[in-house]
This record gives structure tokens, C-alpha cells and sequence, in this order.
């Protein structure tokens, strides 16, 4: 990707030092907003730059506010894993205790993310092909692995526009009329079951 980060170029590297590009902060529950750990890796910037245009590509019936809430629900459920297992970032902080103090332990890896899996499509060190008797052709393996990287990302992003932005519009529509339901407002009534409201 050449070392230089430059997307006036199209150079979208993120090896070089003193490199510190992240994403937007990121909204705690409480409203607050807060520093991301993770720094941008090649991905998150292609992303950061085209992704707002690739969601309004694939859906161009949603408004500008929806694809915003689009493009930062697909970084934080999809892109943010990609970048911190790129730059090096753990998904439990080194100095993490449990409730007695002790170093927290992982009680498992997870090897089935999208970055494990196209580990496994890379060849391995000592693999040789049946039919041909030599090496298996890396960019055939590349392609391999941008698809299912591609099917992925797409899995991901069907469902954020297709499901949970449309539940949210239900609950926000519930939120809304809430004194219709009931006249203290603490009470709000959803059409139906079933809806991911967060």
C-alpha cells in the first residue's frame, strides 16, 4: 500500500510512524462520546472515505440521515473488529482484572471471525495443489478472500438497513407518541414483538 496514508492520492496505508488516523468517537450509552482505541487500518480508511457513498449505492432510497446512521452502525459492528485486529489492538485491554483483581483470563479464543477465516483461505506453508502438483496461485486465493470479505460486509449491512434501521423508526415512532398511550409518558406501546431497538 506503499507507507504514506494520502487520499489525495489514493494511498491508504497505516504502517507508518507516527500514523494516529481513528474514527469518529464513538456515543456511550449515557450520551457521552468517547476516544476510540483503534486505530484505522488500510480497510477502516478506504471505509472512513467510501463508505458513506457505497451504503448510498446500494440503498439510494434512504435519506442522509439514516445513511450517517448506517455508515457508524457498520463501523462499530463490523469495520472496528477488522481495524484493531490489523493494528494490534486486543479485544481485552493487557491490565483488564475480574471482580477478585486478578488478571482477567480469556475463557476462549474465537477463530471463526472474518479475520480467521481468511487466514485460512492464504495457503499454507507446505500445501501443493492436486490437480497441478504446485503451489496454489495466491491471487486466486485474493480473490477468494475479497469475496467472502465482500459477502460479508453485505451480510452486515443488509441487516443494519433492512432491519434495525426500520425498528428503530418504529421505536422512535413509539417514543413520539408516547402520551398517546399514556398520559404520565413512561409507557410506550410498540405494534409488534420482536424488534432489535438498540
Amino acid at each position: 500500500v506503499g507507507g504514506v496514508y494520502d487520499h489525495a492520492t489514493l494511498r491508504y496505508d497505516h504502517h507508518q510512524r507516527g500514523y494516529d488516523e481513528r474514527f469518529a468517537k464513538k456515543a456511550k450509552p449515557d450520551g457521552t462520546e468517547v476516544e476510540r482505541c483503534t486505530k484505522l487500518s488500510a480497510s477502516g480508511l478506504v471505509y472512513r472515505h467510501y463508505g458513506k457513498e457505497l451504503i448510498s449505492t446500494y440503498y439510494p432510497n434512504l435519506s442522509s440521515e439514516l445513511v450517517e446512521l448506517a455508515y457508524t452502525k457498520m463501523y462499530n459492528e463490523f469495520m472496528e473488529a477488522i481495524d484493531a485486529i490489523d493494528t494490534g489492538v486486543e479485544p481485552i485491554p493487557s491490565d483488564a482484572k475480574d471482580e477478585s483483581g486478578e488478571d482477567f483470563q480469556l475463557q476462549y479464543r474465537d477463530s471463526t471471525g472474518l479475520s480467521s477465516r481468511v487466514g485460512r483461505v492464504n495457503p499454507r506453508w507446505n500445501e501443493i495443489d492436486d490437480i497441478t502438483g504446485q503451489a496454489p496461485e495466491p491471487d486466486a486465493r485474493f480473490e477468494a478472500a475479497s469475496q467472502m470479505c465482500g459477502e460479508d460486509f453485505m451480510s452486515v449491512l443488509t441487516k443494519i438497513v433492512e432491519s434495525d434501521l426500520p425498528a428503530r423508526g418504529i421505536v422512535e415512532e413509539a417514543v413520539n407518541t408516547r402520551f398517546e398511550c399514556d398520559k404520565s409518558g413512561e409507557i410506550i406501546k410498540l405494534p409488534s414483538g420482536g424488534l432489535p431497538w438498540k
